[in-house]
């Protein structure tokens, strides 16, 4: 992006893609009157013809201008771009031409025989047509609209499927599934944000306007880690809000990729040191059986619907619940995080006592970055059905872990960022059904890993 351009007009050009709505609805709407007016013969409605035709003409006018701001940006593929702008352009000079021809201020009596009013119509639906394909393509990538259509277009190059995980590419079957589903969409050959495509592995190693994104063998220093590994609220935070962010599953890949595989794209699972841990995950992401994964399947658990009224207390709390089956009655519990940043550690008791009224029907429960203490912990171990729990950047010790133990059916715990220490490794060890304990950003060491046994603690995620 030009530093020259001053925030404010880009901040307005953000308002291009809703505004862009409006011309796109106000002559469609003026083509659907016109047919409607031809079919049932009742020239009453094509009243409102001009009117709509004015108002898609003025609003394309704001589109047109509005996008011209956001593009100074620099996020987008220039060509493709300029397509975009100079279809939009057109797009609304005719509409406008389409209205002076309706109002009769532009004479056509000698193209009566062409039908002026329906083919200018039609004209303009088509020229929407084309110029949202091109806007689709910025926004999504040149081939968002062709690339599931099943006949015709470029033979696309297939994976081999395996049998194995050690017979996986790290890069092909493993980590580009996750970044195509979490960051293509601001990051594709048409739309850079930042600068940065990862569209194939040469605009990866590109990098991005501040530099490579990437560093084999240093995962932390990446900036593809950094960036999702900040606190959601941080401005550099990826993916940015309103986009699904990655799962510590998918972070623990990537962190596998650049680390153990130093980020080549054509090894093998077979020929990098990979743990349990990534094993279960890469086999749960192939579709293949876990294998040494460690640990039993644990049964769903059978309970009793929430009723509505429950819900809603407990969402006047600020918990967000999501049903995790339908009519399970199965939920993930979310308390946005800094929802108690004013309160006090009773008024935390208070919500937590409330959930518990509902203990049996909670799967996943997230508090993350909710000052939840030690004593609060002691509350959380009443849930008898947690198996993926959130307790990350709390200041939590080696005593509340100590808890965590009565969790019989833990399978994941996230506590990034807490004050726990190398005593808590222990712990971990005793709660027999944990797959995942992420400890990144706290006192726990690698060294300290490395002084016990690995096939003793398979779990722990130290970076």
């Amino acid at each position: 992006m030009d530093n020259s351009v001053p925030d404010f007009v880009l901040f307005l050009g953000r308002f291009h893609p809703l505004v862009v709505h409006l011309p796109i609805g106000f002559l469609f709407f003026a083509f659907v009157l016109e047919v409607f007016s031809r079919w049932k013969k009742n020239p009453v409605l094509t009243s409102g013809i001009p009117l709509a035709l004015f108002l898609g003409g003025l609003s394309g006018v704001v589109a047109c201008i509005l996008g011209y701001m956001l593009s100074l940006s620099g996020d987008y593929e220039e060509a493709a771009l300029d397509t975009h702008f100079w279809f939009g352009i057109a797009t609304t000079a005719i509409a406008f031409l389409a209205w002076l021809i309706r109002i009769e201020k532009i004479k056509t009596s000698s193209l009566k025989k062409l039908q002026p009013n329906i083919s200018f119509l039609t004209l303009l639906v088509i020229l929407l047509s084309v110029t949202g394909h091109y806007g689709g393509n910025l926004t999504h990538g040149s081939d968002y609209l062709v690339k599931y259509m099943p006949f015709g277009g470029a033979e696309k190059e297939e994976l081999v499927a395996v049998t194995k995980v050690e017979d996986a590419e790290v890069f092909g079957h493993l980590v580009n599934p996750i970044l195509q589903n979490k960051c293509a969409s601001c990051h594709n050959s048409s739309k850079k944000k930042g600068g940065l495509s990862i569209a194939d592995s040469l605009s990866i190693l590109d990098g991005g306007k501040n530099g490579e994104v990437i560093i084999a063998g240093d995962a932390l220093n990446s900036e593809m880690l950094k960036r999702v590994l900040l606190d959601p609220h941080d401005d550099d935070f990826m993916p940015p809000e309103g986009k699904t962010p990655l799962t510590e599953e998918e972070i623990a890949i990537l962190t596998y990729w650049i680390d153990n595989a130093q980020a080549n794209f054509k090894t093998k699972v077979a020929s990098v040191e990979t743990d349990e841990i990534v094993t279960g995950i890469a086999s749960t992401m192939l579709g293949l059986s876990a294998g040494s994964s460690g640990g039993s399947e644990i049964p769903i658990p059978s309970v009793s619907l929430v009723l509505d009224d429950k819900i809603i207390e407990l969402q006047a709390e600020g918990f967000r619940l999501r049903e995790l089956a339908f009519e399970s009655g199965l939920y993930e519990a979310v308390l946005a995080p800094n929802s108690n940043e004013n309160g006090t550690p009773d008024a935390m008791s208070k919500k937590l006592e409330k959930l518990l009224s509902i203990k049996e029907n909670i799967l996943w429960l997230s508090l993350e970055n909710n000052q939840i203490k030690d004593d609060h912990v002691k509350l959380i171990s009443q849930f008898p059905n947690i198996q993926k729990l959130k307790l990350n950047d709390n200041p939590l010790s080696d005593n509340a872990v100590e808890q965590l133990i009565k969790l019989e059916n833990l399978t994941s715990v996230n506590l990034l960022g807490t004050k726990i220490t190398a005593k808590s490794i222990p712990s971990f060890s005793e709660m027999k059904q944990l797959k995942y304990a992420y400890v990144w950003k706290t006192n726990i060491k690698k060294e300290d890993i490395v002084k016990v046994s690995i096939n003793d603690y398979p779990k722990i995620i130290i970076d």
